[in-house]
């Protein structure tokens, strides 16, 4: 069974991607097996961040090259980074058994220890859905106050549509500790009285320059700059993960595919009994109104 880990956020920009994948590295570190999926084309790609490299197809599941044909396997450090050549917004339309396939050939390792997705990019469907289908979520935020109001937005969309997984809050790019547990304290009030979800929270993640200067190396910050603060933030948050995953943690990957799939096949509501409509879904219906185009990270709080 697999421990699937989904990092999200309501807005880009906040640090979806580096934590991904310095926890991901960390979790190797630890003598884990790690998958980390990463859309392809998005608007922060993977390999803006770090070098990574064309890594040997390992079938130990499927032997058919059918199963294998859409998925693109790729290296750092132990981790397996994994695209999919048909993107998730297409797996709505495209034909069953090509979105099988692409669904089977993502645990190219038979049974990964761990497998995290980074929503960094997706469409708000995707990212909806990604959520949905997860069972812990890690939502990130950073002390801005637009940060936040899009994240307590996007909740408000999960859990329009059945949310049950569990959420974690972490806290990025913070000056000082004691203020990310004033965020933390804050926004699991908010949560918890309009929307009736609780968020544990994970180690603070501080203000490091470190992060920035080790993407002029196209590097993790924990593996050039093992010493910084990031670094050691990065340990605490490995270790929150396996003190809060609790029963939620044990899942076969094929089913958190099957349920996106299910997920984004179906209607995503919104506040004011609005729909995350797809045109593509929709077919002939009608446009959508300009309001449905904004997606569900720039829902309202209605």
């Amino acid at each position: 069974m697999t421990r699937i880990i989904t990092i999200t956020s309501g807005m880009e920009g906040v640090g979806k991607t580096h934590l991904a994948v310095n926890l991901s590295l960390e979790l190797v570190r630890r003598g884990r097996q790690v998958g980390l999926f990463h859309g392809l084309n998005g608007k922060s790609p993977i390999d803006r961040f770090i070098d990574i490299q064309p890594l040997a197809e390992r079938r130990k599941q499927a032997d058919a090259e059918q199963d294998h044909q859409h998925i693109i396997s790729r290296g750092y450090l132990g981790i397996d980074i994994l695209s999919c050549e048909l993107p998730l917004e297409e797996w709505t339309t495209a034909p069953v058994d090509t979105v099988m396939q692409c669904a089977r050939a993502m645990d190219v390792e038979g049974s990964y220890d761990d497998f995290l997705v980074d929503t960094s990019g997706m469409a708000p469907r995707e990212q909806v859905c990604c959520c949905l289908a997860s069972p812990v979520v890690v939502l990130v935020v950073t002390p801005e106050p637009q940060s936040q109001a899009e994240a307590f937005a996007f909740l408000r969309v999960l859990q329009l549509n059945g949310f049950s997984g569990e959420l974690c809050l972490m806290v990025n790019k913070v000056p000082y500790a004691m203020d990310a547990s004033d965020i933390h304290l804050a926004f699991n009030h908010e949560i918890s009285t309009h929307l009736g979800l609780d968020a544990g929270m994970l180690e603070v993640m501080l203000q490091d320059d470190s992060v920035s200067r080790s993407e002029r190396y196209r590097q993790a910050f924990s593996a050039v700059f093992p010493e910084s603060d990031a670094a050691a933030g990065i340990v605490v948050v490995a270790d929150d993960m396996d003190n809060m995953s609790g029963e939620q943690s044990g899942h076969a990957l094929l089913s958190y595919w099957e349920r996106f799939i299910d997920l984004a096949r179906a209607p995503i509501h919104l506040p004011g009994n609005a729909l995350l409509e797809d045109p593509d879904i929709r077919g002939e219906e009608g446009e959508m109104d300009a309001g449905d185009k904004t997606g569900a990270a720039g829902a309202s709080r209605n």
